[in-house]
């Protein structure tokens, strides 16, 4: 049948699809007809509500990118307006979409305020050592022998202090000197500092993460950390929070104590990382194989373990009830099973730790097992759209966080291509008139359609979360598809069942042989990292993408997924502005930390040229990881277009595409200014420098720029020096909640 200048077919769903017609006139009548048809079929199969946790999480993204603290009655007052006005007319499709996405935009900004709002709690306001006495909410295993702190502060330094005091800290100590764990009260002395802002314009914000949590300061223990005993807290929920959280932790310390005993060495290390969530014990030299490989996500407690465990539940019990007709028969044991799993996996959540990646992973999965035991469909981008919903409104600072970025961009595009294939294979009247086939060849064939589905899932996975991932981490897994091949299977079959057997089993005292089981599992998948992380070698140093490179990737992937019919071809429109995007990026010329005691100059061949003291080791491994430099940076080579002494350094270098060579000066003391003021073409200096004194450097990066700034980047355009450089600050141009400790 034919509809305006294309033709509406109806797929095996029921929904109504628009096609193209490729001989139809393409003109702009034409296509704005076309363009009007698919969009209220889409609006009729319901994908409204899809668009919904998207347009939440723009409002969100929006409320954290904006350079100045917006009043808080003006996004409230933006969404009902809106929505009334959606209300209104409700009956104009056009307008009520474009309505309705204003509101929800507004109000994804409105709760990610209200957020920052019920997060605020005081700041450090500078560096000192202080003696802490407090709860400990969370500990944490890390590397080195090493533990991380979260403390709830009951008493800081002699007190009398004319700001408050931070409400919590988060310190790092020696696990052998801090025998202590969560719920417990402690006493120690620290070296403590405010929360940092971005080493790079655009990269991690420490300051924002930890004023999200209510930290207000971080640090070290210098000494030892001493077990006190403390009057209970005048909160009831802190008093229940307390003590839930030492139970839990008891709990945990006596799994992983008996998981080591049973399972020695490095594998028992992963398998205590896999069931309760505690991965300071892993060697580093695993850990760097494992991500190089692409199989670092089977180390961090996430989607991929909840569903297995669910799934192995699911099984076991469902293989339980049928052993008897009488319940099989008459009963739906599959909604029984899908029900039982349920608080199982919450137990699981608890033991593994309870972190923001791992809830996120449980909401998704309950999200999915309730549809099942309503008997709904539970692999849908609607189920999805829920859980990514009751994400945000939990933690609306969630769309920040690279997990939720990568875990839902995978799932999308997983089940958007699951729905494809579905809507495509043979109906089940196709196999009436099959040929009858042997079962050697029945079980050949399912073998290799379930490789084939791993290989395929692998890669549909990887594409959509890889762009995330290079954007973040600056890494990616060029061999990920072949490390994945090889050890899921492993890790599907054996692990992770073998783990649940052994909690299982745990009670009893039986957990010896499962984790034996899990053992060997552990030790190919490590086995498969090693190798396939030794081809790899340095090609998974690819660098930061581009922001707009990425944006515009998760654009097409949302229009490819959520559309509807012919118009979802439109996904190659900003697949191709993320192309554009990526060709015409030029990385920065000029890197400066916060404060001024570290920089980089690019040189010709495209590397950066580095002087920085101890204290910016961090800052230059930023930048050589953001580069896809496999540099440490002890190298000497960063430093060999440098000439340092007692009073500062000079790099020269051309810039690519220059036409002449940059002098960049970093003063080390005032001293150096005046004579850095005559021969530098770019200044940098810790101090404030008088303009009028300092003539002769094209741009002067002091302490009263920095302190507007923050970390910033300088970029030539074209490599013209004679233009103003294009400059990058980390701090937003205003005052943000989590900045102001951060200006003077």
């Amino acid at each position: 049948m034919t509809v305006g200048e294309g033709e509406a077919a109806a797929g095996s769903t029921g929904r109504q699809r628009i096609r193209w017609r490729p001989r139809a006139r393409t003109n702009p009548a034409a296509i704005a007809r076309w363009l009007s048809r698919s969009f209220e079929t889409d609006i009729e199969a319901g994908c409204g509500f899809l668009w919904l946790p998207v347009a939440l999480s723009l409002g969100i993204w929006a409320y954290f990118a904006a350079p100045l603290e917006p009043p808080q009655w003006l996004a409230p007052a933006v969404a009902l307006i809106a929505a009334f006005v959606a209300f209104v007319v409700r009956r104009a499709p056009v307008v009520f979409v474009l309505a309705a996405a204003v509101s929800s935009v507004a109000l994804g900004a409105a709760m990610a305020q209200w957020e920052v709002a019920r997060s605020a709690a005081p700041v450090l306001a500078r560096e000192r050592t202080v003696a802490v006495e407090g709860y400990v909410l969370r500990a944490e295993p890390r590397e080195a022998g090493r533990v991380r702190f979260v403390v709830a502060v009951t008493s800081f330094g002699e007190g009398g202090e004319r700001r408050p005091p931070p409400a919590r800290v988060m310190v790092t100590a020696a696990a052998a000197r801090a025998p202590v764990g969560a719920g417990e009260g402690v006493r120690f002395l620290a070296r403590l500092q405010p929360p940092r802002g971005p080493d790079l314009p655009g990269g991690y914000d420490p300051a924002r993460s930890l004023y999200l949590q209510g930290i207000g300061a971080s640090g070290f223990v210098l000494g030892a950390v001493e077990p006190v005993s403390l009057p209970p807290p005048a909160s009831r929920a802190m008093a229940w929070r307390l003590k839930a959280a030492e139970t839990l932790d008891d709990v945990r310390t006596a799994i992983a104590v008996r998981i080591r005993a049973a399972l020695p060495g490095p594998a028992g290390e992963i398998a205590v990382a896999l069931l309760v969530g505690e991965r300071g014990g892993i060697p580093r030299e695993i850990e760097d194989d494992m991500r190089t490989s692409g199989l670092t996500h089977v180390l961090s407690i996430s989607g991929l373990h909840m569903t297995l465990v669910a799934g192995t539940l699911i099984v076991a019990l469902r293989a339980m009830l049928a052993a008897i007709p009488g319940l099989a028969l008459r009963f739906p044991i599959k909604r029984w099973a899908a029900a039982a799993a349920l608080p199982a996996t919450a137990a699981y959540l608890a033991l593994s730790g309870g972190d923001l990646a791992t809830q996120r992973s449980f909401v998704m999965i309950a999200v999915a097992l309730l549809a099942v035991i309503v008997e709904r469909p539970a692999i849908t981008l609607r189920s999805v759209a829920v859980g990514a919903l009751v994400v945000l409104l939990i933690q609306p600072s969630a769309v920040l966080n690279p997990g939720f970025q990568m875990s839902f961009a995978a799932v999308i595009a997983l089940v958007a291509a699951f729905g494809w294939w579905q809507r495509r294979r043979r109906t089940p009247d196709d196999d009436d008139d099959a040929v009858p086939v042997s079962r050697f060849r029945r079980i050949t064939r399912a073998l290799l359609l379930g490789a084939a589905a791993l290989a395929v899932t692998s890669v549909i996975a990887g594409i959509a979360s890889g762009p995330i991932a290079a954007y973040h981490f600056h890494r990616a897994a060029p061999l990920g598809l072949v490390a994945n091949l090889i050890a899921m299977p492993a890790v599907s079959v054996v692990v992770m069942p073998m783990g649940v057997a052994a909690f299982a089993l745990m009670p009893f005292g039986l957990e010896a042989l499962p984790l034996t089981l899990m053992g060997f599992g552990i030790d190919f998948m490590t086995a498969v990292a090693t190798r396939v992380a030794a081809w790899t070698g340095s090609a998974g140093d690819v660098g930061r993408l581009p922001f707009w490179t990425v944006m515009f990737m998760v654009a097409a992937l949302l229009w490819g997924a959520i559309a509807e019919g012919a118009w979802r071809v439109l996904a190659l429109v900003p697949l191709g502005l993320a192309v554009a995007a990526f060709l015409l990026f030029r990385p920065p010329d000029v890197l400066v930390t916060a404060d001024g005691r570290a920089a980089a100059l690019r040189q010709a061949d495209g590397r950066l040229a580095i002087v920085a003291g101890r204290d910016g080791r961090r800052a230059v491994e930023t930048w050589l990881s953001a580069d896809g430099d496999v540099r440490l940076p002890r190298d000497p080579s960063l430093a060999g277009a440098a000439r340092c002494d007692p009073l500062g350094c000079v790099i020269v270098a051309t810039p690519p595409g220059a036409a002449e060579a940059v002098s960049l000066s970093l003063a080390a003391s005032p001293a150096a200014v005046p004579d850095d003021c005559r021969h530098a073409t770019i200044l940098v200096a810790p101090v404030t420098v008088a303009r009028e004194d300092c003539a002769s450097p094209r741009f002067v990066i002091d302490r009263s720029f920095l302190a507007r700034t923050g970390a910033v980047t300088l970029t030539f355009p074209d490599g013209d020096l004679t233009v103003p450089p294009v400059v990058e600050a980390a701090l937003p141009g205003g005052e943000r909640p989590w900045t102001r400790h951060l200006r003077p």
